[in-house]
């Protein structure tokens, strides 16, 4: 997708089995089943997606998935097992994670931001080592000194080697990471969550990461229970959609099932994502 000068890739991992309850908090099953299929252990399919943004020697990664570090068990159990890392996806484009110049992480939880380190030998390493690295302070805080509700979703290994890179940079509030490209604070999901939107004056792109993780999540009463403060999470979204029904904004979805991007419509008192290919 060409959104003025940058070049934008969503790039899938793979699918992983989450309960749905949990993807779909406070419904009952009767509900959500309505919409999302599961299966047999009550799970439903959710992409891991991240984005790959270039231009001019420019090549930004917008979190980075899993990674390879989790057990083979573990992997398995969340359908993972021939999952495509984000090192295999750059390959595709005829790059090495030495060409990531940029990596900016939504927030620190391990389907996020595992990718970005790897098992080296005895250690735990960054894979890209050269790249400028953006998080908010308060939310590597919290990673660091995770409470007990979110220390399930905070692995130390997948963040802490980023400091020895010596190109993590720490910021404060909403920011311009580049030309055009910059982070917003959202909170809801954790309390430094943050947002990505890269404006031009022809397309404009947002990547609300898990504020609203997929196309289903558009409807004003559906949250995961993995959202710390999920009325900051509806607020930030009621937010997000009204920004995102612009005729020349399209949204991309951390957790959709399809690598695609997405029209936002609000038509009949609600809103609608239509999968599109077009700015």
């Amino acid at each position: 997708m060409k959104t003025g000068k940058y070049q934008v890739n969503i790039l899938q991992e793979g699918r992983m089995l989450v309960d749905g309850g949990t993807a779909f908090a406070g419904l009952q099953r009767s509900e959500w089943e309505a919409f999302a299929s599961p299966d047999a252990k009550n799970r439903i399919q959710l992409g891991i997606n991240f984005l790959l943004i270039r231009c001019d020697g420019m090549n930004m990664l917008v979190d980075t998935g899993t990674g390879r570090k989790l057990r083979p068990a573990r992997l398995k159990m969340m359908g993972l097992e021939n999952a495509t890392t984000v090192v295999e996806h750059l390959a595709a484009f005829g790059l090495v994670p030495d060409d990531i110049t940029h990596l900016v992480f939504t927030h620190l939880h391990f389907d996020h931001c595992g990718g970005s380190t790897e098992i080296a030998g005895d250690a735990t390493t960054a894979v890209f080592r050269k790249a400028a690295t953006f998080i908010q302070r308060d939310e590597w805080s919290a990673a660091c000194r995770p409470d007990d509700f979110s220390r399930s979703s905070y692995h130390v290994h997948d963040f802490l080697p980023l400091f020895e890179t010596g190109n993590l940079h720490f910021i404060s509030g909403d920011c311009e990471i580049a030309e055009g490209i910059s982070v917003e604070v959202s909170g809801g999901h954790t309390a430094a969550h943050q947002i990505v939107r890269i404006k031009d004056s022809m397309c404009n792109l947002i990547y609300p990461a898990d504020i609203c993780p997929t196309p289903l999540h558009i409807h004003p009463k559906r949250h995961e229970a993995f959202d710390l403060y999920p009325v900051e999470t509806l607020q930030a979204r009621n937010t997000l959609l009204r920004r995102a029904q612009r005729p020349d904004t399209l949204v991309a979805f951390s957790h959709a099932q399809n690598a695609v991007f997405y029209r936002i419509e609000f038509e009949n008192n609600s809103y609608k994502a239509i999968a599109t290919d077009d700015c």
